[in-house]
């Protein structure tokens, strides 16, 4: 850090945040910093960044490595389920069809005269 400070750019890409979120610390009080003239008016630098916002850095690469293949299984759990309900659709569009295809047929004539008589027609 230089005797003049972070500035808001800098600060962020230290923290690891957008200078957005730099300006509403500042404004917020959660980060200390200065308001300076600067070279196009008056401009915040930022003389510490306190250890509680400081970038962390992962605990080793066997997490890193943990949390890809978890994401890979979340991944692929949602491709099978997709399958499953695909598969689901088609078992019961088959049993549908089974049902059709196992229920008494009757007679033709037998079919039209039950159509005539719930219409109030013959018999």
């Amino acid at each position: 850090m230089s005797n003049q400070g972070l500035s808001i750019k800098e600060a962020a890409s230290a923290i690891g945040v957008s200078p957005k979120t730099v300006r509403r610390l500042v404004k917020d009080g959660k980060l200390p910093a200065e308001l300076r003239a600067g070279k196009y008016g008056s401009e915040y630098r930022i003389l510490e960044i306190p250890p509680s916002l400081a970038v962390q850095k992962p605990l080793d690469k066997g997490t890193t490595q943990g949390m890809d293949m978890l994401r890979e299984l979340q991944e692929r759990n949602l491709q099978l389920a997709g399958q499953l309900g695909a598969a689901q659709e088609r078992i019961r569009s088959l049993e549908n069809q089974v049902r059709l295809l196992t229920a008494p047929r009757r007679s033709w004539w037998r079919r039209l005269l039950k159509v005539q008589i719930k219409i109030g027609g013959y018999i």
